[in-house]
């Protein structure tokens, strides 16, 4: 579709190909049909439009890591929303606004924007935004070292994603309650929640769930000194990392596999966690 009267096309079909383009992580030249796309909406007055290509342009930027770009687009996007009166693209880009923030370690910028977009979304009921929302906050918290907080985020999304039947929302939310408890030591607790987000991970057959959690599962044996608990767990581990193409998790799977088949279990006073190295590989467990 072109514009009228032009043989330019339309600001519509600019946005579509630059969304295509998006999907397919080409995001060179996405920013410029989004941009072409910006730049005929101001000049035909068509928010709607304006306002998604913002809010994409956001996301492009935020994928990346051009967080300034991006909190700068999503702003504006968030406005316009504001203007036309469309609840759920203000809500979508305050909850991108929000993670844009958090990866600054602007977390009361964040906590303020995810608080808003899940208001939002409670108003209209979308209760998977909502759920979004909250394990959101609950990440927001567990930065913030406010554990019951973060544990009560959570729960609301564990809650939320069982009734929806969010398998893959409910798992990373069981994931996180267990680093939670990890954290806390309350390894019990921990060890529940790992075993939950594998059993989550394994039936919705995200091998790259599985080898995070049997990694997170052989972290937790290796601090308690249960080095033979874990040394099965690292070598699945990375044997799924491996499969997955992620080769630095993997090395860190073959580090600890190395270390703990060679100390057999230990007391858990004596099991040092991390050791100091700088050159240790991390794995990075993202979802």
């Amino acid at each position: 579709r072109k514009t009228p009267g032009s043989g330019v096309p339309s600001a519509e079909l600019l946005y579509q190909m630059g969304r295509i383009h998006t999907t397919q992580a080409r995001f060179r030249e996405a920013i410029t049909l989004l941009e072409h796309a910006l730049s005929i909406a101001t000049f035909m007055g068509d928010q709607s439009i304006s306002a998604q290509a913002l809010f994409l342009l956001g996301k492009v930027y935020y994928s990346t890591s051009k967080y300034t770009d991006a909190e700068q687009h999503l702003t504006q996007a968030q406005s316009i929303y504001t203007q036309i009166g469309d609840e759920f693209g203000q809500a979508n880009a305050l909850q991108a606004i929000g993670r844009t923030y958090h990866q600054q370690s602007k977390l009361t910028e964040a906590e303020q924007a995810y608080t808003q977009a899940r208001n939002i979304y409670a108003r209209h009921e979308d209760v998977e935004g909502q759920a979004d929302t909250s394990r959101a906050l609950g990440n927001i918290s567990y930065d913030k070292s406010q554990y019951l907080e973060a544990e009560g985020f959570y729960s609301e999304a564990i809650d939320i994603c069982a009734r929806i039947g969010d398998d893959f929302g409910h798992a990373d939310t069981l994931m996180r309650l267990g680093q939670l408890f990890m954290t806390r030591s309350e390894y019990p607790k921990a060890e529940e929640f790992f075993k939950r987000a594998l059993e989550k991970y394994s039936r919705v057959g995200s091998d790259l769930g599985r080898a995070n959690m049997k990694i997170e599962l052989a972290d937790l044996y290796r601090v308690q000194g249960l080095n033979t608990k874990a040394a099965p767990l690292y070598a699945e581990a990375r044997a799924l990392y491996a499969q997955i193409g992620d080769s630095g998790s993997a090395q860190y799977c073959s580090h600890w596999l190395d270390v703990v088949s060679k100390q057999g279990d230990s007391s858990i006073t004596s099991q040092v966690s991390v050791p100091e190295n700088d050159d240790l590989p991390s794995a990075t467990h993202e979802q």
